[in-house]
C-alpha cells in the first residue's frame, strides 16, 4: 500500500509551486532567493521539498521552451480568450515539469491541474487547463 502522506506532501508542494512561480513571474526576485525563501518557510510543514525544488528549478531553467509549448497547444480562440493568465500558465508549467521529471500518470496530472485551477484561478479556468493539458500530455 502506498504511503498516503507522501501524496499530501506532493499536493502541498504543488500549491507552493503555484505561489513561488507567481512571485517569480513578476521578476522582482531571483529564482534562487525565492526558492530559499520557500525552503526556510515551509520545510517544517508537510511538503515534499525535494519535489518542490526540482520542479521549480526545472521550470526556471526551461521556461522559454515550456511557454512556447503552452502557446502552441493552447486553443485560446476556442475559449474566447486573448491571452493566458499568469496563474493558469504557472499551473500548466508545473504539470508539464512534473510530467517530465516524475512521470506521474497523465490522469493524476490533469486532475491536479484542474484542482489547482479551481483553487487559484478564475471560475472557468479549469476548462481551459483541462483542455490544454489533454493536448500537451497526449504527445
Amino acid at each position: 500500500m502506498k504511503n498516503l502522506s507522501q501524496h499530501k506532501e506532493k499536493v502541498n508542494a504543488r500549491e507552493l509551486l503555484v505561489q513561488a512561480l507567481y512571485e517569480y513571474s513578476f521578476g522582482h526576485n531571483e529564482a534562487k532567493s525565492i526558492e530559499e525563501s520557500f525552503r526556510k518557510d515551509f520545510t517544517k510543514t508537510k511538503v515534499d521539498y525535494i519535489f518542490f525544488r526540482n520542479t521549480f528549478n526545472y521550470i526556471v531553467e526551461n521556461i522559454v521552451q515550456l511557454k512556447e509549448t503552452i502557446l502552441e497547444s493552447a486553443e485560446l480562440e476556442v475559449f474566447g480568450i486573448k491571452s493566458i493568465e499568469i496563474m493558469e500558465e504557472n499551473i500548466l508549467l508545473i504539470i508539464m515539469a512534473e510530467n517530465t521529471l516524475d512521470g506521474t500518470p497523465r490522469e493524476i496530472l490533469i486532475d491536479e491541474g484542474v484542482r489547482l485551477s479551481k483553487k487559484f484561478c478564475s471560475e472557468n479556468s479549469y476548462k481551459f487547463i483541462n483542455a490544454t493539458l489533454e493536448k500537451i500530455l497526449e504527445s
